[in-house]
């Protein structure tokens, strides 16, 4: 992640949380200059600063940096998330397959109904 992407980041949640660069500035403890310089990408982030920002803006320092949460899985590697998430849909799969089957079923079931009917109507 470069520092372009960082200061974009820092701009968007600072202005999705309705802050100005001045609250931000005061908040972080930082003259406003130097607050406009980081959102500018004049100034490089440092990380005790991310983390500072971060906090201010009530989320994660990888949310800054990457531009989004990250999924977090607490005890689960990604490939044993993967694992899961495949057989699921593999499991979903098996099901709208059956319930198509059902459906075709349902809808011969009322073709013969209906010519049933048809039939004692005349």
């Amino acid at each position: 992640m470069d520092n372009i992407s960082i200061k974009d980041n820092i701009r968007k949640f600072r202005k999705s949380r309705g802050l100005t660069q001045e609250e931000m500035a005061h908040r972080v403890g930082i003259s406003l200059t130097a607050y406009r310089d980081i959102e500018r990408g004049k100034t490089a982030i440092l990380n005790t600063h991310v983390e500072e920002l971060a906090e201010h803006l009530e989320i994660s320092p990888e949310e800054i940096v990457l531009g989004y949460r990250p999924v977090q899985m607490p005890g689960k590697a990604l490939n044993e998330v993967q694992e899961e998430h495949r057989l699921q849909i593999s499991t979903l799969e098996k099901r709208i397959e059956d319930l198509e089957k059902l459906v075709k079923s349902l809808e011969e079931n009322i073709q013969s109904k209906n010519e049933i009917i048809s039939m004692l109507k005349k």
